[in-house]
């Protein structure tokens, strides 16, 4: 399990970058002799504990000290000074300077045996303090009493001490091996000098790298003073401590005692490499811990800690010269003891060699004192900035983490949506090609309908015309049938007037029967009488063959007891043809009314046919409405979505930013393979833009298209009309990939796809318009279809109206001729009756002419009813018949009517399914577009 915060590769924190800028720190004495844990440190980058001290733990192999650095002096210093005691103690200028020291008190036999110092560093490294435990462990002795123990604040509590004891104390001995097998094994008693040299040397090359890039600060001008004066030989604080003095004793005891009461386990596992994988996560933990432990020390403000670093400045300054003054006091002390020494046969010189060393010893005291009280204050200020900068790394490790963990979900969320890129950008290719063809069909498709349009607007016109004719023909028939209105209202006044007449007819012949009843009485009693004549006979001869002829009996006279039935005969078959005649009437009617109520029906029907159409129309037109409100719902859609794509972008692009630039110090193998990876993730993205850039349009290529505008480079909205020509050849041209072009910048690129974005929403919005004025034919379409339909009924409606027309014309024709004849005849008969009346009042005696002419008159009349009745009979059969089939072609026509009503409607169907087939095509086209620019963007 790999902590987060390893993850974030090799870049420096804040904190730490204002530490490395902020003045050095720098040890009053000689700092801890674990430089070989600090360089593993150095090398092992890739835990958390390593980052707690990056502006000071560089990798010595990425920035490395030149001969020409800014202390050469005090890395040749360190090289010499980087061996053991036991190695040097083997050299002969070791012996030298050992004699040369103590040679004084060796020819004088003293006692005094010579003890370097072990001095502990306040800078001993531990994974938990971060190099800064013994300041906070170590204890400060107080100026006037060093016995009495000043107590500190400890970094850890004594049972997390005791288990993180008991947790390193397993694998001590292996840390221990594995240093020494890394590392050559140094000394823990060396010098002062080399020690101050070798804890200062990871500093002074991070110092080193930044000092050619920002000026010298004061803190690194105190830096190269503290390393110069450590750095002589002769002005060391070893030379003290060569005498056989209390002072080096107390001095050593002091540090004894103070070394004494550190944290045994913390200072032997110090010196433990961490540059091995298999202790990260012990590491891990012991990082985890400095960080909850850190977290209750203060942290001080800006000004605050400048005052404490410019105080410290100054303090060691005077911590400098303090020890240079006590250096030299103790110099004067061991010469005043020498002098002491050789003069002490001489008693009065012995006096004053005494006075005088009773003198350096107050002077060294002093000195020691003051030098005391400046290393606690010293050690105090350090413990401050120590305490704020733990404080420091705590929050901006806890900042990182938090951030990390951010980042690393942001980074699984997008990883786990590019998972899926390929195959949506396979089924994107499919669409497109799917697109493609589809697009071609519906090219293809608004070809055919435009020139459908166009036939249907020649037919259009050509109805048009039709329909003018027809209102032409429909004004004549309207005013022929108002002449034959107004005919007929003529010929009913006539009918009224002979009705009139028959009325008058009747009531004659009721005279004339009253009268005939008188002469039949009057012959009966002339008969009786006997007073009959031969006129008489031949009139009543020429009756009975009148009435004879009339009742059917041709060529026989009717007897003379039989002319009184013949007589009631003939008047029942005149009442039995008025009837018929009556009837006829009353058929002719009721055919005329109920041809004017099949007329009203025809005319209801074809009004409900076209409230129908209408609705149908309104209905459609809602659907169209519909349509347009879903696709402007999807171009919505489409720029929503290409809104949030960009923000992805945006969001990817910044999370592989962070993700780049959170890399971790690394060893050389390490950072060996991030470079080769990052050459080969580098490779790999120039291969795959080298792939795309031949794919992205040039601005030239552009231009020839009439993509933009030449002069402004702004895209051209005129070509978004489908009416502007559009360079098919140039289109194709440029986008079609370019072999052997040379790849240019990213901006170029960048500005390329904003072409490519550009463009692809210039064609959007042309295929947009396109499908509008596609949907404008449509409607055109439909609404010729429409019109050509409404023509075609109204033609048939006003064929159906002439042909009931002319029915009713030639059946009126027909009435009027039958009228006519009729009206002949009675005219004939009202004229031979007026005559025989006449002829009954001027001549009541030549009652033989009067018979004759009645019965003649009877003749003609009886052959006359006859055929009327034969024409009555024929002329009903034949208007039955023709109704019959007027109303069987009714029939069929309501039939047809319902057949194309049906039609109709099927094609309403068809279209809608047409239309809804169109919206998902358009639907399929919209989305294949959306995910092109997706795929693009």
């Amino acid at each position: 399990m790999s902590n987060p915060a390893e993850q974030q590769g090799g870049r420096i924190t804040k904190a730490a970058f204002f530490r490395a800028r902020s003045p050095p720190i720098l040890p009053p004495s000689g700092l801890s002799s674990k430089l070989t844990q600090q360089e593993d440190q150095d090398n092992g980058g890739t835990s958390l504990f390593a980052r707690f001290d990056a502006a000071t733990r560089l990798n010595p192999p990425s920035a490395p000290l030149s001969s020409e650095g800014a202390y050469p002096d005090e890395r040749s210093r360190y090289e010499g000074s980087n061996v053991t005691i036991e190695d040097r103690a083997k050299e002969p200028r070791y012996e030298e300077m050992r004699d040369n020291h103590t040679g004084t008190s060796n020819t004088l036999g003293s006692n005094a045996n010579f003890k370097l110092p072990i001095r502990n560093s306040m800078y001993s490294t531990t994974p938990a303090t971060d190099g800064h435990g013994s300041i906070l462990d170590r204890p400060i002795a107080h100026p006037v009493n060093p016995a009495a123990y000043v107590p500190t604040s400890e970094a850890y509590s004594e049972s997390s001490q005791n288990s993180l004891q008991h947790q390193l104390s397993q694998r001590q001995q292996q840390y221990q091996q594995d240093s020494q097998s890394q590392k050559p094994n140094y000394h823990t008693r060396q010098s002062s000098r080399s020690r101050s040299i070798r804890s200062t040397h990871p500093r002074l090359q991070s110092l080193s790298v930044s000092s050619h890039a920002t000026p010298q600060t004061p803190g690194t001008a105190v830096l190269s003073n503290h390393s110069n004066v450590n750095g002589n030989g002769s002005s060391q604080m070893d030379s003290p401590h060569d005498t056989d003095s209390g002072y080096g004793e107390s001095m050593e005891t002091y540090d004894s005692n103070r070394g004494m009461r550190r944290s045994p386990s913390i200072k032997d596992n110090a010196s433990m490499s961490i540059g091995d994988g298999s202790d990260e996560m012990l590491l891990t933990l012991l990082a985890g811990q400095a960080v909850v432990d850190a977290q209750g020390m203060g942290i001080g403000g800006w000004e605050e800690v400048e005052g404490w670093k410019k105080e410290l400045s100054l303090l060691s300054s005077r911590l400098e010269s303090v020890q240079a003054r006590h250096q030299r006091e103790i110099k004067i002390l061991t010469a005043a003891r020498a002098l002491q020494k050789l003069n002490g046969s001489n008693k009065r010189m012995s006096k004053q060699t005494m006075e005088s060393l009773e003198q350096s010893e107050k002077k060294v005291e002093a000195a020691e004192k003051d030098l005391l009280v400046l290393r606690d204050r010293e050690a105090s200020l350090r413990r401050r900035l120590l305490e704020h900068y733990s404080s420091v790394m705590s929050w901006e490790v806890r900042r990182l983490t938090r951030i990390t963990t951010e980042i690393q979900s942001r980074l699984d969320s997008q990883s786990y949506k590019l998972s899926t890129f390929d195959q949506r950008e396979q089924e994107l290719i499919r669409q497109v090609d799917e697109g493609r063809a589809k697009v071609e069909e519906l090219e293809t498709m608004v070809l055919e309908l435009g020139r459908r349009e166009k036939g249907i607007e020649e037919e259009a016109r050509e109805l048009e015309a039709q329909r003018d004719d027809l209102e032409r023909e429909r004004a004549t028939w309207a005013h022929e049938r108002e002449q034959l209105l107004n005919e007929r209202q003529i010929w009913l006044e006539h009918s009224r007037g002979w009705d009139k007449q028959v009325a008058e007819f009747n009531q004659a012949r009721h005279n004339w029967a009253q009268e005939r009843e008188a002469l039949l009485g009057e012959r009966e009693r002339l008969t009786q009488n006997g007073q009959t004549s031969e006129d008489d006979r031949q009139i009543k001869d020429h009756v009975c063959t009148v009435l004879g002829s009339l009742l059917g009996q041709k060529g026989q006279s009717i007897r003379e007891e039989e002319i009184v039935p013949a007589l009631e005969d003939l008047k029942k078959r005149l009442a039995a043809r008025e009837t018929e005649v009556l009837s006829l009437r009353e058929d002719v009617r009721e055919v005329n009314m109920g041809l004017e109520e099949e007329v009203r029906r025809v005319a209801d029907d074809r009004d409900a046919w076209k409230a129908k159409l209408e609705k149908g129309e309104a209905l459609r037109k809602e659907e169209v409405t519909s349509l347009e409100r879903s696709l402007r719902q999807q171009q919505d859609q489409i720029t929503d979505l290409t809104l949030r794509n960009e923000s992805l972008s945006a969001s990817l692009a910044t999370a592989q930013k962070n993700l780049t630039g959170l890399s971790s110090p690394s060893t050389p193998q390490t950072t060996d393979q991030r470079i080769q990876t990052l050459t080969t993730e580098l490779q790999e993205i120039a291969s795959q833009f080298a792939s795309i850039w031949p794919l992205l349009p040039p601005r030239l290529l552009r231009e020839k298209a009439d993509l933009i505008d030449p002069r402004t480079g702004s895209p051209n909205r005129a070509l978004a009309s489908p009416s502007c020509n559009i360079n098919i050849e140039a289109l194709q041209e440029l986008y079609r990939p370019r072999q052997g072009e040379p790849v240019g910048s990213i901006a170029e690129a960048l500005e390329r796809i904003k072409g490519l974005v550009q463009d692809g929403k210039l064609l959007v919005d042309r295929i947009v318009r396109m499908g509008k004025e596609r949907e404008i034919l449509k409607t055109n379409a439909a609404k010729a279809k429409k019109l050509v339909e409404d023509s075609t009924r109204n033609l048939e409606t006003y064929q159906q109206q002439v042909a009931i027309l002319e029915d009713s014309l030639a059946k009126s024709s027909q009435s009027e001729s039958n009228f006519l004849n009729e009206l002949n005849s009675l005219q004939n008969s009202l004229d031979k009756t007026t005559q025989a009346k006449r002829s009954l009042e001027n001549q009541l005696a030549a009652q033989t002419e009067t018979c004759n002419r009645l019965s003649e008159a009877n003749d003609t009349l009886s052959a006359r009813a006859l055929e009327l009745a034969q024409v009555s009979e024929d002329e009903k059969k034949a208007l039955g018949d023709k109704l019959m089939g007027e109303l069987e072609e009714l029939q069929k026509k309501l039939q047809e009517c319902q057949e194309d009503a049906d039609e109709v409607r099927n094609k309403s169907t068809g279209q809608r399914i047409q239309l809804l087939d169109e919206l998902n095509s358009l639907q399929a086209e919209v989305a294949d577009l959306r995910k092109q620019l997706r795929a693009k963007a």
